[in-house]
């Protein structure tokens, strides 16, 4: 401590006990005779000692309640960025972002596997209607007889004197033979029916050749043959029937048909 400090602290102690002194001197001084058995003014404070030694430290005391939380500072500078640390754990996913925008077109892939049919889709608006094309091929025919046939002595072939129907005129009527026109397949239907005990046996005949049977046996009394055949035909091809030797058959019960399926 400098003596200029010490100076300032001295007259700083001594100057409330001058104060005081003055103070009970004027109360007192026309009693001469208290003024003169009291003691006399108080001297001077002494000159404060030096500082001591540290004393030992004290106990802790108890731990003080939690303050209230102070106010917010202010913001530090930003500090150097530190080295990159070690990867986390995979978070949660986020939020979908928003669409980036369209990137090159990339090179055509691999043709995949068919998938399955889809549903049928509305129908579309009719269009215009196109030029007229080519009719198929009409031919159809069924032929009957008006007089009964038989017994005949020997192989013989049946005609039919009446027209039902002769649709595309393929039917020879004066031959009754069936003759192709346009090649295709057709169908072909025997019905024949006998004459009274007697037997209806016979052929339905491509050109020359036996195709299909028929037979209506005479212990039927009125016996019955019947048959149905599919044929692919050429032009000039003939479709016909032909009766066996010692059969007969009645007139209008007995019917030849045909009809074309479709053309080659």
């Amino acid at each position: 401590m400098s003596v200029l400090s010490v100076s300032v602290l001295m007259v700083g102690l001594l100057l409330p006990v001058v104060l005081h002194a003055a103070t009970y001197y004027n109360s007192h001084k026309s009693d001469d005779q208290c003024n003169h058995c009291c003691r006399g003014l108080p001297g001077p404070q002494g000159i404060p000692g030096l500082p001591g030694h540290h004393g030992t430290r004290g106990q802790d005391g108890q731990m003080g309640g939690k303050g209230e939380k102070g106010e917010l500072g202010s913001k530090g500078f930003t500090g150097m960025r530190g080295e990159t640390g070690p990867v986390g754990p995979k978070g949660s996913r986020g939020r979908k972002g928003s669409k980036g925008d369209c990137g090159p077109t990339g090179l055509p892939g691999v043709k995949g596997d068919l998938g399955p049919q889809g549903p049928v889709g509305p129908a579309g608006e009719q269009g215009m209607r196109g030029p007229k094309g080519e009719q198929p091929a009409r031919i159809a025919f069924t032929v009957t007889r008006s007089e009964p046939l038989g017994p005949v002595p020997q192989k013989t072939p049946i005609t039919f004197d009446k027209v039902h129907l002769n649709l595309g005129d393929s039917f020879d009527v004066y031959s009754s033979h069936f003759i192709c026109k346009v090649n295709g397949t057709y169908l072909f239907t025997i019905h024949m029916l006998s004459m009274e005990n007697q037997t209806a046996y016979g052929w339905l005949m491509l050109n020359n050749d036996h195709q299909m049977a028929f037979h209506g046996d005479a212990q039927a009394r009125h016996g019955t043959g019947s048959n149905t055949v599919i044929l692919r035909l050429s032009r000039e091809d003939h479709v016909w029937i032909q009766l066996n030797e010692n059969s007969a058959i009645l007139n209008h019960f007995s019917s030849f048909s045909g009809h074309i399926l479709f053309e080659d």
